[in-house]
């Protein structure tokens, strides 16, 4: 009955004493505290920077294949534009044991991140109170 699953889904396994991912096993008890970090999607400025670069070059100046290298450009920022469109931010939690930090998952469904950082705080209060009882 002491270690019923707090949090069960197909990576990880969370109860009051173990986090389990993979074939990774973790103890709650060194776990001091998790951090929860959403990020946002960036713009991809050197891209940008050397697309404008090229477009601009092959229309002001008039050399051998001035027209490829304006095209060049364009394609070039079109596909950084549907880039950014569709490329979705990765955001992380981390766990912070007493020895240091270490990344546990980064993914780009927030919510589902969320219920995992729940889960943890829920197991860190249990473990907690279970080691001030004891």
């Amino acid at each position: 009955m002491e270690n019923l699953p707090i949090y069960k889904d197909n990576n990880f396994t969370l109860t009051k004493e173990m986090f389990i991912s993979g074939n990774a096993r973790f103890s709650m008890f060194h776990l001091s505290s998790i951090r929860l970090v959403k990020s946002r999607r960036e713009i991809p400025y050197n891209l940008l920077i050397l697309e404008i670069l090229f477009i601009v070059g092959g229309l002001a100046w008039k050399y051998p294949y001035h027209g490829y290298v304006a095209l060049l450009g364009f394609l070039g920022l079109l596909g950084s534009v549907i880039y950014f469109i569709f490329r979705k931010p990765i955001h992380k939690l981390i766990l912070i044991f007493a020895s240091g930090e270490r990344e546990v998952i980064a993914v780009t469904d927030y919510v589902y991140l969320e219920k995992l950082a729940n889960a943890f705080s829920r197991a860190l209060v249990e473990a907690t109170s279970k080691r001030m009882i004891s």
